[in-house]
């Protein structure tokens, strides 16, 4: 399957009407000059509203971030489910098709999966974390529970392998993204065994091996 044969899903200002201008216009400023570089005046004048419009979608700066998030959040999920991930696959299939989809929208959305982790790198977190729908959850978790639970990878915790996973992503298409190697079919694939070897590596005691 051609990691490119899809559309990437859907950009944030395809949501219908002025407050999909708003969140498009927001990504794209946090993402040039940060949340604390951005304010909602500036917001505002980017999306061709009037600065007194933007505060009928939002409360602020802050509830402006968390629906932002949990709108990209949900893309990124459906990202996943359209590239025919198989809830009743193996832990292997259901992790690969994860793989290729969050690496496929990374290259095509690449403002969009660096606002998450701009965003998940944030105080912001930890709002998201509480208040966040389970429906928004990543199918990441149900993966890392079932792999755990049939012995297939050490009992580490779960942000271990969720940091190696996204690391690799990020790595893999910035270097892409820059110039660097073809990410294609080949490379993919390749990357992917290795993430997989990693993850199933039957001791994790640094004094073996």
């Amino acid at each position: 399957m051609n990691v490119h044969s899809k559309p990437p899903t859907r950009p944030i200002e395809d949501t219908q009407g002025k407050r999909g201008d708003i969140l498009g216009a927001g990504l794209r400023l946090f993402d040039e000059q940060g949340f604390h570089g951005t304010s909602m005046s500036e917001i505002a004048e980017a999306a061709g509203v009037g600065a007194g419009t933007i505060y009928r979608y939002f409360d602020g700066k802050e509830d402006l971030v968390d629906q932002l998030y949990a709108e990209a959040r949900a893309a990124a999920h459906e990202s996943i489910m359209e590239m025919g991930f198989d809830e009743d696959a193996s832990v292997r299939d259901r992790l690969r098709t994860t793989w290729r989809a969050v690496i496929r929208n990374y290259m095509e959305c690449p403002r969009l999966y660096r606002f998450i982790l701009q965003y998940e790198s944030s105080a912001y977190l930890r709002r998201a974390q509480r208040a966040q729908p389970e429906d928004l959850q990543s199918p990441f978790q149900e993966i890392y529970r079932d792999g755990v639970e049939q012995g297939l990878f050490p009992a580490l915790p779960q942000s271990v392998y969720g940091s190696f996973f996204i690391g690799t992503v990020t790595h893999l298409v910035q270097e892409h993204l820059n110039d660097g190697p073809e990410l294609d079919e080949e490379l993919i694939d390749q990357s992917f065994e290795m993430l997989w070897a990693a993850y199933t590596k039957a001791s994790v005691d640094p004094g073996t091996g």
